[in-house]
């Protein structure tokens, strides 16, 4: 008998739950013939793809292939879950790996260990004040914002974890030191990022049930440039990336429940029975995503934001599954336990930095609004209304309360608007790098939250009957993203979206509508989460830049997505079984069958006249097949992966941090000024702050996150009597305190700015701002003086500058900015020819910043300089900033300051100041000079002139001591060369002054 094999091979199109499915389908047919030929017998098998059956409905018994695209159902493979289980562990030694490029950045040759930007420095502070008191956190800390001191500013979880992990390690390998501990801490956040790509991984591999977007996003997230990047690179040891990984973990664990109450059908009767056995399975991962949104919160003091999100899914989905009368009974319980649990964590917290309160409030009135939302859903079910009362009820309700509320009281309008514009800062705060809006200012970010209120909206709207045609719903959300690019573009930003994010920064705009689409239609809960999610942060983006660093998440899932989709389309599953079969089988090159012999002509007619009979196209080994997916993913990967390695390559040619300069100049003010008094790893409690005696401590005012930011303390700390304050702008707070060791006014927390919050007619603050942009000596020592309200004491000793403080192209705007009064700083001028608008006014050049910085406090009467660091180089740009304002000055006020590079950091000491007295003929003009020597060798002349009285009296208060330093007092690096010579008329006096004299205000006389 002889056998013949034909193979046919079709495809169709089948659909799924959320997107379109190709089914290839294989009938072999094999011909049987008996050596008669009087019987023939054909078999018939069919071949349905591993796509198809895992698709469509199966039985679960029989055995199906890997696709490409999706995951072995059978769990028992092993090999296959290790292999993805390597893919996962190399994207994050990948994202490590990255993270400590820059290395030599950190770990500098002189030994110093130097940690990224502000906030790691504070970080390390209470880290290492654990180190010292474990397990007992630092709750309030007296050496910085003096004379009132700070209550523990950071949520106290991160710092306690990486306190436990370094003193673990420091028992493990005998290594106590200071240098290992800061070592252990500068690597932390590149660890935290490793483990944020596993995170997310899992997130969105239960998101799609797909190993290969998980594993895509968890690779894109390792790779990926913007903030995550900057803020997880060695020594960026701030609390960033342990947001974005407890975040992720609040989402997955959420994401979990929602997939364990898939098909389970849970009422508010069963619940009030007490039937809770559908629930049952659930309530696990509710408690899990609780206790991970309570360790979230004690991460990051405003996450708020993600219990914002929660609250909104719950809302949204609650609408949703009322619409389509699939119950809300499950979705409201499962909110109340997680902010029940989230509270309960916060209540037994002492402190959450400065947003307990505001937890408290608004988890409580959250869970009130969870249960008004399911008693609602409750009765109207129970009255068996029309659905649509469910929404129109709680919109109209939102409306009444808002604008009645609004009316009434001022507090509820103040409410609302905070609550509207959180993240939005005004004034000064504005110049905060990390919390300006993201789209710049050309456009008001409230049309960015009108146009992201609109799209949730739409989510549940689209779940009603109004609108039954899926073209119209998808015509709607494309036409969200062509409005949002439309003002992505006014605002003249559109290319951020590229810096920070690659070209994923537009992808996530094309894939979210879709996705929005695809939730909502099969009301896949675990979706709309996404969605949500995504919507939310982009809120929180708009408002503020920093949150880039949070958005990276849903936006490497959705560029993942999109492209498995694209791999989809392309036929990436039946491409790769293909070059599977035709390149890596073991039955890849195996000979075909021999020809059939035949015992007569006969039978060999007889043969060919059967096979006539079944026609069979030429065999197509699918080659071109895989050459068209193999060309379109290969172009799909490159566009996504060549501009985020480069980009991600900008990110770590650095770190950021203290420059040489400020390490330089702490580290002086560390060895060679008095001692405060404190002991630096002791325990303080804090002063209350109740200044209108009720007992209880008052709270600032104001509208959104600046309510909680702006509490002015009033009771002063009872300091040792050497304590005193070093007061320099707030970026370098931390680094004064924390490597300088010295108490310091303000701080990147922003206390101890001082400045206008309101409007330009309130009264100024006394702090940081308006000292420095103080047009007299006279304003600004006012200033100094009423930073501390105690009589016998002024606000600091020491005030510290740098270049970008006093250059008006740098941080000098901000200072004014600070205080509301941002005109006349600016004049115009022809430079190469053109006119060009620039902060160049008297009201600049006359401030103290200038005058100390730029002039070296010459003439000033109670301010000396007493050390100056190292330059820079002369190809910088803050050294042409420097030598073009003095140009600028010497041209306007016919002066002849030396056009030169001096300290880029430039500390002076504020003295009581010795009195020169003498006599002159009446009406005499008298000048004193006195030649002065930096610790840079740079040499200028301190002078002043006074013109004598009709008596011929005259007297100078002056800052520098002529006999050098005394014991135990400042050891200061620049001296005067001899003694101040007093000239008038034909007489010339040469004058000595004592470090005792200036510093008890002692008189001289001539």
């Amino acid at each position: 008998m002889a056998k013949r094999t034909i193979r046919k091979q079709t495809s169709e199109r089948r659909s799924s739950n959320d997107s379109d499915t190709t089914v290839t389908v294989s009938e072999e047919y094999t011909v049987e013939e008996s050596a008669d030929a009087e019987s023939v017998t054909v078999t018939e098998s069919v071949e349905v793809s591993a796509e198809e059956a895992a698709a469509s409905p199966k039985d679960d018994s029989g055995d199906s292939k890997k696709s490409f695209l999706n995951e072995y159902k059978d769990k028992n493979k092993l090999m296959t879950s290790v292999l993805y289980g390597i893919g996962v562990l190399i994207s994050a030694l990948l994202a490590f790996y990255i993270r400590i490029i820059p290395r030599d950045g950190v770990f500098m040759e002189n030994g110093f260990i130097r940690l990224g930007e502000n906030d790691p420095w504070y970080h390390w502070r209470n880290v290492n004040y654990l180190l010292e008191n474990y397990p007992s956190m630092m709750w309030f800390d007296p050496a910085t914002t003096y004379p009132y001191g700070t209550p523990q500013a950071f949520a106290p979880l991160y710092d306690m974890i990486a306190a436990t992990v370094i003193k673990a390690l420091q028992i493990v390998t005998g290594n106590g030191t200071e240098e290992f501990a800061m070592t252990v801490f500068a690597y932390w956040p590149c660890v935290l990022a490793g483990v944020c790509v596993i995170a997310v991984y899992f997130v969105a591999k239960y998101l799609f049930d797909s190993r290969n977007i998980g594993l895509m996003s968890a690779f894109l997230l390792a790779v990926a440039p913007g903030q995550f990047l900057s803020r997880s690179i060695i020594g960026f040891s701030d609390h960033h990336v342990a947001e974005v990984l407890f975040s992720s973990l609040v989402i997955l664990f959420l994401i979990l429940t929602l997939l364990k109450a898939r098909d389970k059908i849970i009422t508010f009767e069963d619940i009030f029975k007490g039937k809770l056995s559908a629930f049952k399975p659930i309530l696990p991962y509710a408690i899990l995503t609780g206790l991970a949104m309570g360790t979230y919160t004690l991460i990051w003091e405003g996450a708020l934001l993600f219990a914002f999100i929660i609250g909104v899914f719950i809302t949204i989905q609650m609408m949703i599954n009322h619409l389509k009368g699939e119950g809300t009974a499950f979705i409201a319980v499962t909110g109340l336990i997680i902010f029940v649990i989230d509270l309960l964590f916060i209540f037994v917290t002492p402190q959450i930095g400065e947003y307990k309160s505001l937890h408290l409030m608004a988890l409580g009135a959250g869970i009130l609004a969870m249960v008004f939302m399911a008693v609602l859903s409750y009765a109207l079910e129970k009255k068996n209304l029309n659905r649509l009362y469910y929404p129109g009820i709680l919109a109209g309700l939102v409306v009444i309360v808002s604008v009645v509320g609004s009316l009434v009281s001022s507090t509820v309008k103040n409410a609302l608007l905070g609550l509207v514009g959180f993240f939005t800062r005004t004034g000064g705060a504005l110049t905060i790098g990390e919390a300006s809006p993201y789209f710049g200012s050309d456009v008001n970010p409230l049309l960015f939250t009108v146009l992201i209120a609109v799209f949730l909206i739409l989510l549940p709207f689209m779940a009603t009957s109004y609108i039954k045609k899926s073209n119209v719903k998808k015509g709607l959300l494309a036409g969200w993203s062509v409005l949002f690019l439309l003002l992505v573009l006014a605002s003249g930003s559109a290319l951020s979206l590229f810096t920070t994010f690659s070209v994923m920064g537009y992808i996530w705009i094309l894939a979210l509508p879709i996705m929005a689409y695809i939730a909502v239609k099969n009301n896949s809960m675990e979706k709309i989460l996404l969605v949500v999610w995504t919507v939310i942060l982009l809120w929180a983006m708009v408002q503020q830049n920093r949150f880039t660093y949070y958005f990276v998440v849903p936006v490497v899932i959705l560029t993942s997505w999109l492209f498995m989709e694209l791999a989809r389309a392309v036929k990436a599953d039946e491409a790769w079984a293909l070059f599977n079969k035709n390149f890596l089988s073991k039955d890849r090159n195996k000979q075909p069958e021999p020809a059939p012999s035949y015992s007569s002509k006969q039978e060999k007619a007889q043969s060919r006249r059967d096979s006539s009979k079944v026609k069979a196209k030429p065999a197509d080994n699918g080659n071109e097949k895989i050459a068209v997916a193999a060309v379109v993913l290969i172009i799909a990967l490159g566009f996504l992966l060549v501009p985020t390695y480069s980009l991600t390559t900008q990110y770590v040619s650095g770190t950021g941090g203290p420059n040489e300069a400020w390490i330089d100049a702490s580290l002086w003010l560390r060895d060679n000024t008095p001692e405060p008094g404190l002991d630096w790893f002791g325990h303080y409690e804090e002063p209350l702050q109740d200044i209108d005696g009720d007992g209880v401590a008052d709270t600032g005012s104001g509208i959104g996150i600046e309510h909680f930011e702006n509490q002015a303390s009033i009771v002063p700390f009872d300091y040792p009597g050497l304590a005193y304050g070093v007061l320099s702008w707030w970026d370098y707070g931390h680094w004064l305190e924390v490597i300088g060791e010295r108490m310091v006014n303000a701080n990147p927390f922003q206390f101890g700015v001082g400045g206008r919050r309101g409007a330009i007619t309130d009264e100024m603050i006394p702090g940081a701002a308006p000292f420095f942009v103080a047009e007299t000596e006279k304003e600004a020592t006012g200033y100094l003086a009423d930073i501390d309200p105690r009589e016998d004491k002024v606000g600091a000793r020491y005030i510290v500058t740098d270049i970008e403080m006093a250059s008006g192209m740098s941080k000098f705007y901000a200072m004014t900015a600070w205080t509301l009064d941002t005109q006349n700083y600016s004049v115009t001028i022809n430079l190469n020819g053109q006119d060009t608008t620039l902060i160049g006014s008297d009201r600049y050049f006359n401030s103290m910043v200038y005058r100390l910085h730029m002039l070296d406090a010459v003439g000033l009467e109670q301010y000396r300089l007493v050390y100056e660091s190292m330059g820079y180089s002369s190809s910088s740009t803050m050294s042409a900033q420097e030598i073009f304002y003095k140009q600028l000055y010497n041209q306007l006020y016919s002066k002849s300051v030396t056009e030169t590079n001096t300290g880029y950091v430039k500390i002076f000491e504020y003295v009581e100041g010795a009195v020169i007295k003498g006599t002159a003929a009446p009406n005499e003009t008298v000048d004193l000079t006195l030649t002065i020597q930096t610790n840079q060798n740079r040499i200028f002349n301190y002078n002043q002139s006074v013109k004598a009285d009709a008596d011929g009296s005259f007297s100078f208060t002056v800052p520098y001591s002529t006999t050098g330093p005394k014991t135990g007092e400042t050891n200061f690096a620049v001296k005067p060369i001899g003694s101040y010579t007093v000239k008038y008329g034909a007489a010339e006096e040469r004058v000595d002054v004592s470090e005792d004299d200036i510093l008890n205000g002692r008189t001289v006389t001539v």
